[in-house]
């Protein structure tokens, strides 16, 4: 699987644009201190390492570890998902007590690379069937954060000084996500179950999902107040899940239509 081709194109302008700036910065930072500030990089490293240290003593210690002996569907679900992107060193999985949160993580520290399941998120997910594509779908979202590198240490450090640009950081991390969304419906392949995912953690009920209408679901974002909209957009980290939803929706049909147009063999 080609990640540089999922790549939503926003994305692509996005990370080329702080990995730019944020070259720059470190170069004149460089140069103009004499590299005498790598010095401060080796604290920031050791505290980095010690808090990946910590982290891992909590989640053994205070979660459930997915792996071959123990959840095992989850675990074979993390296998095969990792195998199709080309992760050779697989994050740890764990499954954590989320008291009434629906979510997942994607986290790296020096010492690591994790994929965290919140347990509500698990149990709203889960279907009694042999793919549970919508589970699928979320932990390769998750794992597709590790892929594409948007959590890779050295990759961040980079880019960080375009961080402090007003707004550029959530612009970026909202890219990142559209690009999680096109790879897990990639591995997945099975756009109704995608689309169900997004729409189970909008409404955060297994049951109502079945229900949900999803062009009237989709007609929710002609109600965004269009001012109001764009300032709670450019503020946030994560998309609407009604602009995810329009998304796949729209990758989903480009790709019906490149299908069609293939030549017979």
């Amino acid at each position: 699987m080609n990640i540089s081709e999922l790549r939503h194109p926003k994305e692509k302008f996005y990370r080329t644009l702080c990995i730019v700036f944020g070259a720059l910065v470190w170069a004149m930072l460089l140069l103009g201190t004499v590299f005498s500030i790598l010095l401060f990089l080796i604290p920031i490293a050791l505290m980095l390492w010690i808090s990946g240290k910590f982290f891992q003593a909590s989640m053994f210690g205070n979660s459930v570890h997915v792996n071959a002996g123990q959840y095992k569907e989850l675990n074979a679900m993390s296998v095969d998902i990792s195998n199709k992107l080309g992760i050779t060193a697989r994050p740890e999985m764990f499954v954590l007590n989320s008291q009434g949160m629906t979510n997942a993580l994607a986290v790296k520290f020096l010492s690591g690379k994790y994929v965290l399941l919140f347990s509500d998120l698990v149990d709203l997910l889960w279907e009694e069937n042999a793919n549970k594509d919508q589970l699928r779908f979320v932990i390769a979202h998750e794992l597709a954060h590790h892929a594409a590198g948007h959590v890779n240490f050295w990759i961040n450090l980079l880019m960080k000084p375009a961080m402090f640009i007003p707004f550029l950081g959530a612009a970026y991390s909202r890219s990142c996500e559209l690009t999680c969304d096109r790879i897990a419906a990639e591995v997945v392949n099975n756009h109704k179950a995608s689309v169900n995912a997004l729409i189970a953690l909008a409404s955060g009920s297994k049951e109502l999902v079945r229900e949900t209408d999803l062009h009237v679901f989709v007609e929710q974002e002609q109600r965004v107040p269009g001012g109001f909209g764009f300032i709670q957009e450019i503020l946030s980290s994560h998309p609407r899940m009604t602009k995810r939803v329009v998304a796949l929706q729209q990758r989903s049909g480009r790709r019906s239509v490149s299908a069609q147009a293939q030549p017979a063999a």
